[in-house]
């Protein structure tokens, strides 16, 4: 296998070149805010600590417990927020010191900065008001707020925020392709557009999961958080044995298999890593339908770093997610070791090993790659023999990687 990445982040554009010119101080301060990618240790804006969320903290009882926002309060505010946002955001910033830390107050805020935005003429303004408001959504998810509700306009926040940091890109971008001199930074720009843009790209996939949980839920349940004491309930009726446990927004497994899907969702936005670790913690590894679940959550999101080192040409960062994603999903693939396959979960550990095979051409030593691929090969044939799924849904597309690996494994990637 390859040493292991370099995490370090990338340095920001000098303003001299080597030749001795001189850049313009504001192209300069634009190239730079193109280049910071919205990935938690590319630039510290994007860094969101842990906030204190645990309800059974012993400072969260008595004299230091503080009430919360009654819910006519919440609904006053919602309405106010999308017809007066300016006045709202004055409003909210002052109950903020009332209630710190509060999850509707973050994702209010958010919902007024966006609004404030929409009217705005000045490009800039708005790119850099996105990224405040996404932030402060992302906030709302990361301080026990993950509900529907949220999830939702976190969502559509986010991808409008990167949608106008890809236009915000091409305008920096026009600006210095067609000056020779500034060669190194239209690499640099090309590349950092193409990363906004796999970023981007999961947009559908993450609606998709909401949209399946909102013909799931009841609509009056869409603002009811499913917080991490629920979360770690659930799981805990889990290891018990008791699936069906009552917990109001469903029984304990329906509460995991949600949880689950929004994990995997939250997997794919760099910004939100924070709260896929607290997802994962809460997730206990001694019970295999979790632990299979936590595996699958971790895997979309290396392979979402793999795809961006990929786009960026980090060899060495590859090489060790991919050695990560490996590992991981072949401890998956023994734990389910003769086990019949009914769900999409249950299978994502032995199509990870067949993807990471297949996107790890040259990347390793001819001998350690043959053995990922005759490892891959071995997974996929067993999903055909274990495939329980209503019309075997899975048959098909182990049959395509085994097609797909067996090319590899005579020296031929690629060809059909």
């Amino acid at each position: 296998m390859a040493e292991q990445a370099n995490t370090e982040p990338p340095k920001a554009a000098s303003s001299k070149s080597s030749s001795g010119f001189v850049i313009d101080p504001e192209l300069l301060k634009r190239i730079n805010e193109s280049l910071a990618l919205p990935i938690p240790g590319r630039e510290e804006f994007w860094k969101i600590d842990k906030v204190i969320t645990n309800t059974n903290d012993k400072k969260f009882l008595g004299l230091f417990k503080r009430k919360s926002l009654s819910q006519d309060e919440v609904n006053d505010l919602r309405k106010s927020a999308i017809q007066s946002p300016g006045n709202t955001r004055t409003r909210i910033n002052k109950l903020k010191k009332q209630y710190p830390n509060s999850p509707v107050l973050y994702m209010l805020s958010a919902i007024c900065t966006n609004g404030m935005l929409l009217n705005s003429s000045n490009q800039k303004e708005v790119f850099r008001g996105l990224k405040t408001s996404t932030k402060e959504a992302a906030m709302a998810l990361v301080s026990n707020g993950v509900n529907i509700y949220n999830c939702e306009n976190f969502f559509r926040i986010y991808f409008t925020m990167v949608d106008r940091f890809k236009r915000y890109q091409v305008r920096v971008y026009e600006s210095v392709a067609s000056d020779p001199r500034l060669d190194k930074y239209k690499q640099k720009l090309i590349v950092a557009m193409r990363v906004i843009d796999q970023m981007s790209s999961d947009k559908s996939r993450v609606f998709n999961v909401l949209n399946h949980m909102k013909k799931k839920l009841k609509s009056s349940l869409y603002a009811a958080t499913f917080s991490f004491n629920m979360i770690r309930d659930a799981a805990k009726y889990m290891e018990l044995g008791k699936p069906k446990e009552k917990m109001g927004l469903g029984t304990a497994s329906e509460v995991i298999a949600y949880v689950y899907a929004l994990g995997v969702a939250f997997a794919r936005i760099p910004s939100l890593s924070i709260l896929v670790d607290e997802i994962l913690e809460l997730l206990p590894d001694s019970q295999k339908p979790l632990l299979i679940r936590k595996i699958s959550i971790r895997s979309v999101r290396n392979f979402a770093k793999f795809k961006i080192a990929t786009l960026e040409g980090e060899r060495d960062t590859m090489a060790a997610l991919g050695k990560q994603i490996f590992k991981d999903n072949l401890t998956g693939v023994q734990k389910l070791e003769g086990q019949s396959l009914y769900q999409s979960y249950e299978t994502d550990p032995f199509f990870n090993l067949a993807f990471i095979a297949e996107l790890s051409v040259g990347l390793y030593k001819p001998d350690d790659f043959s053995k990922i691929v005759d490892t891959a090969i071995t997974a996929v044939e067993s999903v055909i023999k274990r495939d329980m799924s209503k019309n075997h849904i899975f048959t098909e597309a182990a049959n395509n990687h085994t097609h797909k690996l067996n090319l590899l494994k005579e020296g031929k990637p690629g060809k059909d």
